[in-house]
């Protein structure tokens, strides 16, 4: 749009500055024309003792748009036709000048100049020349420019745009590209080379910033790696003792020590499920199925196994159990799952019979610490929505009825709808439990 703008403005300047210097011109061309005709008149002029004569060839150049008159303004060559009044006026009082003088009239201009012999005057010629020509030139000249400007409106229009649409094609095609790793490439960079338009220096300020994340995600999971095993070598110390003191104390005195063994797994418990999380994005497999994660929560196989999703079925699995568990703690029975297809996500859906989340505690629930019941410590549900957004799903509570928790999960990239309808039947968990590795702490949320 802003370049029609410019192009438009542009081309009315040269329209409008083409015809004032064609106006000059032609204003220049016409008084030329009038100069050069009544010089030639005049030298034709001899003065005898029987008055004034036109020489011959004078005579030849006397015709209808030119006239002489002598000293009293009395027409001594040329004729004056009476079609048009106003005309031969305007050339009578022309003739009686005693000075050059110039006269437009409608189409037409005139000229009268005076022919000085020995410093008197003895005659003045008039001249006249039509206009018409020039303003028919004037006009086709107009409609050239014109004609011309819009096309030259419409060619800049189309330059523009191609050009726009073929630089944002290539940004389109770097977003693209960006979107494709983010799910399951953090390594690869656009590498387009030193120099280039700005679209090049735009790939490799990108390429520098994802250099960046990358050196900050590799700087994370070292320091989550080093936390993890400085903490198991005292928990280890702790679950040994725990175990030692169970059989060494009374048994009125083993519950303490149950408490603390149970903590410790807890905390072991969580320490894994970290682990996952951290270790999960330098994994450097781009090919995850459904059907692993849907095994590894011990359900029946469903039509969406062999579906692709740009998630690592671990760190899924670390975010559907709390789920799980609140479903089955909240529902006084297990929880089901319902899994759906749709254009670019899969939705997995836990579900379960108990008073569901208020509305106002929809987004309330996920945060750390806050839980909808007195005995809860509010850390499953937090933990549960972090694990999702570390595999790059979303988790969110949905009203009831009963208590209805969303995990969308993206599928892969390219990755072609299959040709059978979405599957939205409910899967019953309670068939097989889910094996007890990478199991989140039993913290209830709500």
């Amino acid at each position: 749009m802003t370049s029609m703008l410019v192009a438009v403005l542009t081309s009315g300047l040269l329209v409008l500055g083409v015809q004032v210097l064609l106006a000059r011109a032609n204003d220049n061309t016409a008084r030329t024309r009038l100069t050069d005709r009544a010089t030639a008149v005049a030298a034709s002029i001899r003065s005898t003792p029987q008055g004034m004569r036109v020489l011959p060839s004078g005579s030849a150049l006397v015709e209808q748009n030119s006239w002489i008159f002598d000293a009293h303004g009395r027409l001594l060559a040329g004729r004056l036709s009476g079609s048009d009044d106003r005309v031969s006026e305007e050339v009578r009082e022309l003739g009686k000048a005693t000075t050059e003088r110039r006269v437009t009239e409608d189409d037409l201009t005139l000229l009268s100049r005076p022919v000085v012999r020995d410093g008197a005057r003895v005659a003045t010629v008039v001249v006249t020349e039509d206009l018409q020509p020039y303003e028919d030139s004037q006009v086709h000249s107009l409609w050239l420019s014109i004609a011309l400007a819009a096309m030259s409106i419409m060619l800049a229009t189309v330059a523009a745009w191609l050009a726009a649409r073929r630089s944002l094609r290539r940004v389109q095609t770097m977003a693209d590209t960006a979107d494709e790793w983010r799910e399951h490439d953090l390594a690869s960079r656009f590498d387009l080379g030193p120099g280039g338009d700005e679209i090049n220096h735009l790939g490799q300020t990108l390429d520098r910033m994802l250099d960046r994340i990358a050196e900050a995600l590799s700087a994370e999971r070292r320091l989550t790696d080093e936390i993890a095993h400085e903490l198991r070598t005292p928990l280890s110390v702790v679950l040994a003792e725990a175990d030692l003191g169970r059989q060494t104390v009374a048994a009125g005195e083993r519950e303490a020590f149950e408490v603390i063994r149970e903590a410790a797994l807890q905390m072991g418990s969580a320490i894994d499920t970290i682990l996952t999380a951290a270790r999960a994005h330098s994994e450097h497999a781009l090919v995850y199925r459904l059907g692993d994660l849907v095994a590894e929560l011990g359900l029946p196989e469903t039509a969406l196994d062999d579906v692709l999703v740009a998630s690592p079925p671990p760190l899924l699995l670390a975010a559907v159990r709390p789920l799980l568990e609140n479903a089955e703690r909240h529902g006084g029975a297990p929880g089901r799952v319902e899994l759906t297809r749709e254009p670019r996500h899969v939705v997995l859906t836990v579900v379960d019979d108990g008073p569901g989340v208020p509305a106002e505690e929809l987004d309330r629930i996920f945060e750390p610490g806050h839980s909808t019941r007195e005995e809860g410590a509010g850390l499953g549900l937090p933990l549960a929505r972090r694990m999702a957004s570390a595999a790059g799903a979303t988790l969110a509570a949905r009203p009831g009825p009963g208590g209805r928790f969303e995990l969308r999960i993206p599928l892969q990239s390219g990755h072609p709808a299959p040709d059978i309808p979405d599957l939205s039947g409910d899967t019953d968990r309670s068939a097989t439990r889910p094996p007890e590795p990478a199991r989140v702490p039993d913290s209830p949320s709500r």
